[in-house]
């Protein structure tokens, strides 16, 4: 589809020439023959000038005879102009100076340029000569080759016969079209009267009525006999050389069979066209084609049905009217740049319906091409996407509405968080500083109940717990803070030392329960990617766990190792500990979450739960498993990083 449309467009001008700076260096050399010449002969005759005083210009005359023949006019002409100063000015003159006369020398020096010009006329009459005769031989040979490669054709049949009709050689062509051997050639089988049908006697006999008058006659058709007896359509033509034909025959055997399927192939061509058009007539879409001037020949019956106008109207560039000022020069641009190129195209724009509303149509375009590879235009179909584009629309204004209640949202949980920060930090203070009164007093009032001894058992029993609920309280508080801070703690990651990290773990878990036998089994483990404070969180509230649910048992059993595959690494710390059920397992990492009293094993119920945050926020996994009375592991899983992700997320 096209409008105004550019038919023809800028050709490159390419100008060329032949390149004379290949000839420059044979010329001279040409020059260069002709100057080396006449100096060996002036060389050559100086050394002997004593027995060359009679005829000092001899070996000039070889000069310029190798000149010549070299290089021709020119390079002899100017090796004669050399050799006749020279001859003049070094041999001449100073030889004679008293005994000839200035008249003699001038004779002589005229004969050596008339003997020499004479030369160089010869020697250039050779050259064109030469030059002729290799054009002519060339110019055999290749008729030559070409009648070699004629005659060797497969597809001509050529005979040379005399003029008693007997065929006396034959290309392969001819002897396979007719089904005959060498043999049968060359035993004399094969005649003109027994190869042509008797109904083309007549015809065959005016045609050699004409080759001996005029040397030649018309291509003509007829049928030739094969050896089998079957009939094949040929087309025949004769040339006589001296007493010889030169017949040239062509089987038509494919083009009759190709006109018998003429009418076939016609009847064919014309239901493919019905059906198209009642494909194209009844689809629900609007289809069109276009020719190779970009013009369009072809709209279907819906085209018609959406504009409202006739195909008259429609035809070449009629139907660009109904296309949208705004996105006229665009999609013209768009269908020549791809008509250009071949290429399928697709594009969108406004089309006016027939009831002057403007809809947005998605037109689709296919280059079409014959089985050889002939170009025949484009066909096209478009599809009416204005309910898309109006959803679209809405869409976007939906999406950028969206977004900007995602940053005002943002930015109200930025506010939050902070006040939440101060609000821990505040609430942080205001409950250590009554904590602390408490602890103190408590101090106080031990050390006077040693001094008085005032206080019974059951006082001094609810002193204790106090001062071990302050400070579990003070615990709590510290977990707390540390469990909000993961949430807004900046990652740095970096390449870490699990193994070490691990044994320095150890060593401090170690100095803190004196008098337990725990044997420990650490494995090998690999460096990570990640944060090197929050990881050391993670593994002394997985290790220090161990150590705490294994006290009942001596000796404490605790494996720390780790698996790696394709993705990631998963650690595992293992002990032989009190366990849990795992029916309660979904509650192990939630804030304040114990499957434990207090009474036997001491905790704040936010460990675990800090333990998830941190893993979680390096894109790992965190799980566990138990069996009550026999022992837990739990897992955790980090991502392998590329060099490239690490340093993004430093």
């Amino acid at each position: 589809m096209t409008h105004k449309v550019r038919t023809s467009k800028p050709k490159d001008i390419f100008a060329g020439g032949r390149n004379k700076g290949a000839i420059i260096p044979e010329q001279l050399l040409h020059y260069t023959i002709a100057l080396l010449s006449v100096a060996l002969a002036l060389g050559v005759t100086m050394l002997l000038r004593p027995y060359l005083s009679a005829t000092p210009s001899a070996l000039f005359f070889a000069a310029v005879m190798v000149s010549a023949w070299y290089g021709g006019f020119a390079p002899g002409l100017v090796a004669t102009v050399l050799s006749t100063l020279i001859v003049n000015y070094l041999f001449l003159q100073p030889l004679y100076p008293l005994y000839i006369t200035y008249q003699d020398i001038l004779v002589r020096l005229a004969m050596f340029m008339i003997t020499a010009g004479l030369i160089i006329w010869l020697n250039e009459s050779r050259r064109t000569a030469q030059k002729i005769a290799e054009a002519n031989l060339k110019s055999l040979r290749q008729s030559e080759a070409r009648f070699g490669r004629l005659v060797e054709s497969n597809i001509i049949g050529i005979i040379m016969a005399d003029l008693n009709g007997s065929i006396i050689e034959a290309n392969d062509a001819f002897l396979q079209m007719l089904n005959y051997t060498r043999e049968d050639l060359r035993s004399g089988r094969i005649r003109w009267g027994e190869i042509t049908p008797p109904q083309y006697l007549e015809v065959s006999e005016r045609a050699i009525q004409e080759l001996r008058i005029s040397g030649s006659c018309k291509p003509f058709e007829q049928e030739y006999i094969r050896k089998d007896g079957s009939l094949i359509p040929i087309l025949l033509g004769f040339v006589k050389q001296e007493e010889t034909i030169i017949g040239f025959v062509l089987d038509l055997s494919e083009r009759q069979a190709a006109l018998r399927d003429r009418n076939h192939v016609e009847a064919a061509l014309r239901e493919s066209e019905a059906r198209f058009r009642h494909l194209a007539d009844t689809a629900p879409v609007l289809v069109w084609m276009s020719g190779t001037d970009k013009l369009c020949y072809y709209f279907n019956k819906p085209w018609l049905e959406f504009t409202g106008r006739t195909l008259e109207q429609e035809m070449g560039n009629g139907w660009a009217e109904n296309i949208h000022e705004d996105d006229f020069h665009d999609s013209l641009d768009r269908y020549i740049n791809a008509f250009d190129a071949r290429q399928d195209f697709k594009m969108e724009y406004r089309f006016r319906r027939n009831d002057s509303e403007y809809r947005w149509i998605l037109d689709t375009g296919v280059p079409r091409f014959t089985p050889s590879g002939e170009f025949l235009g484009y066909i096209g179909s478009c599809v009416d996407i204005h309910d898309r584009k109006v959803a679209e629309a809405a869409l976007q204004q939906l999406n950028e509405m969206l977004e900007q209640r995602i940053q005002e949202r943002t930015l109200q949980l930025e506010v939050a968080n902070k006040e939440l920060e101060s609000f821990s930090y505040s609430v942080s203070h205001d409950l250590r500083a009554p904590l602390r009164h408490i602890a103190g007093f408590i101090e106080l009032l031990q050390k006077r109940h040693n001094s008085t001894s005032t206080l019974d058992e059951i006082s001094q029993r609810y002193l204790r717990i106090i001062a071990e609920t302050a400070k579990q309280a003070g615990i709590l508080i510290d977990e707390l803070l540390t469990f909000s801070r993961m949430g807004r703690t900046e990652m740095r990651y970096i390449n870490l030392n699990m193994e070490h990290l691990v044994q320095e773990i150890k060593r401090d878990l170690v100095s803190q329960t004196p008098g337990r036998t725990i044997n420990w089994h650490i494995e090998s483990v690999p460096f990570v990617q990640g944060d090197p404070s929050m990881l050391r969180l993670v593994l002394c509230n997985l290790i220090g766990n161990a150590v705490k649910y294994t006290r009942t048992r001596n000796p404490a059993e605790i494996t720390i190792g780790s698996n790696d595959n394709e993705n990631e690494v998963v650690f595992f710390i293992e002990d032989n500990g009190v366990g849990f059920n795992m029916q309660y397992v979904h509650k192990l990492f939630g804030v304040f979450q114990r499957l434990h009293s207090d009474q036997q094993f001491e905790g704040t119920g936010v460990g675990l739960a800090n333990v998830q945050r941190i893993i979680h926020r390096h894109n790992g996994q965190v799980w566990a498993e138990a069996v009550v009375d026999s022992g837990a592991t739990f897992y955790f899983s980090l991502p392998k990083l590329s060099k490239k992700e690490g340093n993004e997320r430093t």
